[in-house]
């Protein structure tokens, strides 16, 4: 029996529906690890010129997470001064590149921004011109190779809710709506209560890091999948 013929407004939605899938931003899951790698990994040379604590020329409040910034983070997760350092510094709303982020440095640019609750208060209008780097949500944007910018409280556009933590795979995230997202690596145990994860950390910057999964859905995290991965 042969089939009846599309009529002209349902070969139209196809024709659409086509388009959409064709043009949809997609990445693959060793991409997207990659990438992130080439952000922890990053190394770069600091000067004085790159340390900031205080007001740019907008009046925003910037506050490099140096080694001497008192910030109450690890020495380990600070950057030092007049020293080559490894992973690109946190910047609240910062989308640099590793290529954008050294070309900042060298231009005297201070070298990232850490978080505050006032800077979360105020959102975009906190963002300093007068400094580099990349925050949580820009790091999972680069990763996921990502057009266009999303927040941790818009992830939920372009993502799906994972049933359960346990079926998390390499690329896929841990967000808090509210909060902060961590881009999932892999389980460090058969019982898949602890994972590695990489992040770029509000006060420090682009890193490695191992947490208990269980802790991070008590305090509000949930698992998450790009709708486009690969």
């Amino acid at each position: 029996m042969t089939p009846a013929p599309l009529s002209k407004s349902v070969f139209s939605i196809c024709l659409v529906a086509i388009s959409v899938t064709t043009n949809a931003q997609s990445v693959s899951r060793t991409e997207a690890l990659q990438i992130a790698r080439s952000y922890i990994e990053h190394c770069w040379q600091s000067t004085s010129q790159n340390v900031f604590h205080g007001k740019d020329a907008r009046g925003i409040g910037v506050d490099t997470p140096d080694r001497d910034g008192g910030h109450g983070a690890p020495l380990s997760a600070c950057w030092r001064v007049d020293a080559e350092n490894i992973g690109v510094a946190y910047k609240w709303g910062g989308l640099d590149t590793p290529a954008t982020f050294d070309l900042g440095i060298r231009a005297g640019k201070a070298a990232g921004d850490v978080y505050t609750a006032e800077k979360r208060r105020h959102d975009d209008a906190a963002v300093s011109d007068a400094a580099v780097g990349i925050d949580c949500s820009g790091f999972v944007c680069r990763c996921w190779k990502l057009r266009k910018r999303y927040s941790t409280g818009t992830f939920a556009e372009i993502c799906r809710t994972l049933p359960s933590p346990t079926v998390l795979e390499p690329a896929d995230i841990m967000n808090h709506p509210t909060g902060h997202v961590l881009l999932f690596v892999k389980w460090l145990d058969p019982e898949k209560k602890q994972a590695l994860f990489y992040e770029s950390a509000p006060f420090s910057k682009t890193l490695a890091s191992e947490r208990d999964v269980n802790e991070m859905v008590a305090a509000g995290f949930k698992p998450m999948r790009y709708r486009h991965i690969r």
